[in-house]
C-alpha cells in the first residue's frame, strides 16, 4: 500500500510537470499573437479641447489606449451610434495611463481624448487591440498550469507522506 502511494505520488508529480512544460511552452506563442497595434502617434493637444481619433474593429475585442507624458486626461469611446463606452480600467504606470475598453461588436468607433488641464499636451498614444478568442486562450492556458500546479503538488505530498512512513517504519523497527 505504501509502494503504491509512492507510485502514484511520483506520477502524479511526472503528469504535473508535463502540463506545466507544455502549457508553458504555448503560452509565449499566445501571447505574442495576442495584441495587435492599431495606431501608435504623438499628438499635441490644445488646452480644453478634444482631439478625435478614428477606430475601426473587425471583431469584438479588448482596446488598451496607452498615454505616454500626459496627465490623467478624459478618455472616451464613442460607438457609431453616438453612445458613450466607459472604461473598464483606468490605471497609471510610472509615466504612463494605461485605459482599457471591451468593444462588443465590429464596427466603426471613434476615441476621443479631453485636454481638461491648463496646459498643452504633447501625448504619445498607442492604440492596441486584443482579441477575446485570444483572451480566452490565455485564461484557458492559464487554468491548465494552475491544474498542472496542483496535480504536482498533490504528488509531491504523496510522495512526502509515504517518505516519512517508511522512515518511521524504519526507526520504529531499528527500537
Amino acid at each position: 500500500m505504501i509502494v503504491n502511494l509512492l507510485r502514484i505520488g511520483i506520477v502524479l508529480m511526472i503528469i504535473g510537470a508535463v502540463i506545466l512544460l507544455v502549457t508553458n511552452s504555448f503560452l509565449p506563442k499566445v501571447y505574442n499573437v495576442m495584441t495587435h497595434t492599431l495606431s501608435n502617434m504623438t499628438i499635441s493637444i490644445d488646452v480644453y479641447s478634444k482631439y478625435l481619433i478614428p477606430i475601426y474593429i473587425n471583431n469584438p475585442a479588448y482596446i488598451v489606449v496607452l498615454l505616454n507624458n500626459s496627465y490623467p486626461l478624459s478618455v472616451y469611446i464613442f460607438d457609431q451610434f453616438g453612445h458613450a463606452l466607459a472604461p473598464l480600467s483606468y490605471k497609471q504606470v510610472h509615466n504612463a495611463y494605461l485605459i482599457t475598453f471591451q468593444l462588443l461588436n465590429n464596427g466603426n468607433y471613434s476615441l476621443v481624448l479631453f485636454n481638461d488641464n491648463p496646459k498643452p499636451l504633447n501625448v504619445s498614444v498607442l492604440i492596441t487591440v486584443v482579441s477575446q478568442y485570444m483572451v480566452g486562450s490565455a485564461l484557458m492556458i492559464s487554468t491548465i498550469m494552475d491544474l498542472g500546479v496542483i496535480i504536482f503538488i498533490i504528488g509531491a505530498l504523496l510522495v512526502v507522506i509515504n517518505v516519512l512512513f517508511i522512515a518511521r517504519y524504519r526507526l520504529l523497527k531499528t527500537r
